[in-house]
């Protein structure tokens, strides 16, 4: 679809707000964004914004508000126009970086995104952003442009990139963007991926509900090793710039296909917390969750969840398994199980990682009566 495919009065309009900021580029000065270089845990908020008090914030280091996009006045709009100060607030109360995360992979209006980053609109556009930012309180933006979006786009991509980043590192801020495992559309350049200060890799949806038919897992181990060498070897990015993205989800392949969240398969049975399939839903349990993050901290700058609110609350949290995994620092990390009752059968549903039996703790999962 075209841009004259608006009404015309929008058009003229929306070209008249946009273009007051033509020639008017957004403020810049020398770059002040000083690099973070702490391992990273990246934790994407959507649907569950009304859950911020049930999560372990504390758990974090950034967390990334989804989504927010163009609206008919190229003003930056969160989904459903929810007033996010609250959540962002509340992330800084546990000392974590804050960021908007842009387009998502829905399906973001084409038209008006190609419109806002043409370049006698991109200025504007770009100011808009930064006001959005400045108006939350947030820290960075975080670019989550795919799908259907970067064909539609195309050669519009780069500059933008390039052009939010000098804006947002003027005033200290910070951008990442979320990109595929294992391959790049055309539109996303070399240039534009070094402009990133780290690259979100989405390590999943290697098949899901959009592909009934290949029914299997999404986000096998295997996966993320591969998007490791894709990124480091062929994109040559610094691995200390790439961050692992993990499922706090999966797929329930039984007619009609699904979304499943961790939680909703706990909820089925505790037992599910230790596989990675059950019937015809796959996902990713406690022990590939750990593993996975070992593979990050031995390698990379850090890991990435999408989507937080998804996880179970308690000892059987995923979040949880992925900080003590974390904080077990270098070891082989294994899973142990309180031991209430000293029979030396542990509780399933008491979980901890760590580099050796905490005091109360066995390797053994099979006590029934704790």
């Amino acid at each position: 679809m075209r841009t004259s495919s608006l009404p015309f009065l929008v058009i003229c309009l929306f070209a008249i707000i946009i273009s007051s900021c033509e020639g008017d580029p957004p403020s810049s000065g020398p770059d002040i964004y000083l690099a973070d270089n702490q391992f990273k845990v990246v934790g994407y908020l959507s649907g569950g914004l009304n859950q911020i008090d049930q999560l372990e914030l504390d758990k974090l280091t950034y967390l990334n508000l989804a989504f927010a996009n163009p609206d008919q006045q190229g003003n930056l709009v969160f989904g459903g126009n929810l007033d996010i100060m609250s959540v962002v607030q509340k992330g800084h109360d546990h000392g974590l970086k804050v960021f908007v995360s842009l387009a998502g992979g829905g399906r973001p209006d084409t038209t008006l995104w190609k419109f806002v980053l043409s370049p006698a609109n991109r200025p504007g556009f770009i100011n808009s952003i930064l006001n959005f930012v400045e108006m939350n309180n947030l820290d960075g933006v975080d670019v989550d442009i795919e799908w259907n979006l970067l064909p539609a786009i195309g050669d519009l991509y780069t500059p933008f990139v390039i052009e939010l980043r000098t804006a947002l590192h003027a005033k200290g801020m910070g951008i990442t963007t979320a990109l595929g495992a294992t391959r790049l559309h055309q539109a996303v350049s070399q240039e534009s991926l070094e402009a990133y200060d780290f690259i979100n890799v989405m390590a999943y949806d290697k098949t899901g509900m959009w592909r009934p038919e290949d029914i299997g897992q999404h986000s096998p181990y295997s996966y993320a090793e591969e998007a490791i060498r894709y990124w480091t070897e062929e994109r040559n990015i610094p691995p200390n710039r790439i961050v692992l993205g993990v499922p706090f989800y999966g797929f329930d392949f039984a007619p009609p296909a699904r979304y499943i969240s961790f939680r909703e398969l706990i909820e089925e049975d505790p037992a599910n917390a230790y596989r990675d399939s059950v019937d015809m839903k796959y996902y990713n349990g406690i022990p590939t969750i750990v593993k996975k993050t070992e593979l990050a901290k031995n390698n990379l700058g850090g890991v990435m969840i999408w989507e937080i609110s998804y996880d179970t609350p308690g000892e059987m949290s995923l979040l949880r398994a992925i900080d003590q995994t974390i904080t077990a620092g270098d070891c082989e990390v294994m899973t142990f199980y309180q031991d209430q009752d000293g029979d030396g059968l542990g509780d399933p549903q008491r979980p901890f990682q760590a580099c050796s039996a905490p005091e109360g703790y066995v390797d053994n999962r099979n006590d029934t009566d704790d």
